[in-house]
């Protein structure tokens, strides 16, 4: 068994810790990197951490997250009701009926990021339309624009991997920069799926802390490692995607984090879905996840019975605890 003692990026421990090599299997290039889990907390991060030309070619400028693809009136205006439905302002039927939908289901008529179930944690956090947030990693701004859609009204992004400064279609203005170079306070601040593919999360959260408003919230969305699937599926678990991902955190890691920065964890909210184990799956089975590129490839692969089986697993793991995302409520101490 190949060991390392590298400091674990959240809680220190300096282990041992147990090395566990992944493939790139998002665009399938099948290389090879080394993470850790550390021994004290499970927490899983990369061995080495790319950087440069090295790392950016993993993300090519056609990556998805920067990408805001037209959404279809249809189905724009069915995650509007939704959402408005979410945030107590609209949407009572149609909103109503759409929320009741399994989590991967919703996600078909969602917007193509990251943004999942965000709008239900903001309105079940009572964050009003004009409050002043800000999502980290933002991407090329759908999220801004679906909240933007919805009434929200003081709406920014950071994200330091973005061509330049600009705006979104709706006009939400997008900064090129690490959180640390972001002036300014916030009532909200997001990372959706962002902050585990940021080197040093402590650093960051602490930047989280020092620009909160008083009374403020930070929301961030990542995958973990304490979950049914990272226990299941080991090195072919999707969610390592090596090696954009750097820090994986557990609920346990995420706490320690969080308390270093000054931060504690207030509440979680789990919205995994079918995809744990259909790209968990594709992996065990050596398929890119770039390969599936619609709902029929899903279903020639799996069923459509074994997907919807999947579907009601993830749900109950949400209800556990046990799912293999979530959403870690911080404020201050």
């Amino acid at each position: 068994m190949n060991e390392v003692n590298n400091a674990c990026q959240l809680c220190g421990s300096t282990g041992p810790h147990e090395i566990l090599s992944v493939r790139e299997m998002y665009f399938g290039t099948r290389e090879l990197f080394e993470y850790f889990s550390c021994a004290a907390c499970d927490t899983l991060q990369i061995v080495k951490v790319l950087e440069g030309d090295e790392l950016m070619r993993f993300y090519p400028s056609d990556y998805y997250s920067y990408q805001v693809a037209p959404q279809p009136k249809i189905f724009q205006w069915l995650t509007s009701q939704e959402d408005r439905h979410e945030l107590r302002t609209g949407g009572r039927l149609v909103g109503a009926i759409v929320s009741a939908l399994p989590t991967g289901l919703r996600g078909l008529i969602g917007t193509h990021d990251a943004s999942g179930d965000v709008v239900r944690m903001l309105g079940q956090l009572g964050v009003g339309t004009d409050a002043r947030i800000i999502d980290v990693g933002c991407g090329g701004g759908a999220l801004l624009d679906r909240l933007a859609r919805v009434g929200f009204t003081n709406l920014f992004g950071a994200d330091p991997f973005i061509e330049a400064d600009g705006v979104t279609d709706m006009g939400v203005p997008l900064m090129k920069r690490d959180m640390d170079e972001v002036t300014g306070e916030f009532d909200v601040i997001m990372f959706n799926h962002s902050l585990e593919h940021v080197p040093d999360p402590v650093a960051t959260l602490t930047a989280v802390y020092q620009k909160l408003a008083p009374g403020g919230v930070c929301l961030v969305r990542v995958p973990t490692t304490s979950s049914e699937s990272w226990a299941t599926y080991q090195a072919n678990w999707m969610n390592i995607d090596a090696p954009k991902h750097i820090v994986i955190p557990s609920r346990e890691g995420m706490a320690k984090a969080a308390e270093k920065a000054g931060l504690r964890v207030e509440k979680t909210f789990d919205d995994s879905t079918s995809a744990q184990f259909i790209g968990s799956e594709a992996n065990r089975r050596d398929i890119a996840l770039t390969e599936i590129k619609s709902l029929g490839d899903m279903v020639k692969l799996f069923g459509l019975k074994q997907i919807w089986d999947w579907e009601r697993r993830a749900e109950k793991l949400n209800r556990q605890g046990r799912g293999d995302q979530t959403g870690f409520v911080l404020r201050a101490k």
